[in-house]
């Protein structure tokens, strides 16, 4: 049995492409009319945060081996209580937090 949690980067990689739309709306360019025109670009401190965070979560493993492990161990030792409603709410919050992100 595998568990990922690769949501994370998905939540995240949602929040950079929003960031990006609101980034090119909200970056400060400044465009000089002479000759020699100069453009300049300014991040936000929100993109450079997010940033940060993307490297964060790929840094941090997708594979949670403690939760692993003593869920294995729960199995062996026939203890493992599934309750159909935390799982029913699981999915029902991630398919709902995909959609409005």
């Amino acid at each position: 049995m595998k568990i990922e949690n690769d949501k994370k980067t998905l939540l995240l990689d949602n929040l950079l492409k929003t960031g990006q739309t609101k980034h090119q709306k909200d970056s400060a360019v400044e465009k000089k009319g002479s000759e020699g025109s100069v453009d300049t670009v300014e991040l936000s401190s929100s993109m450079q945060e997010i940033e940060k965070l993307k490297e964060r979560v790929k840094a941090t493993p997708t594979v949670n081996q403690e939760k692993v492990n003593a869920v294995k161990d729960e199995i062996k030792n026939e203890t493992y209580n599934i309750r159909g409603e935390l799982v029913a709410r699981s999915i029902i919050k991630s398919n709902l937090l995909d959609e409005i992100l």
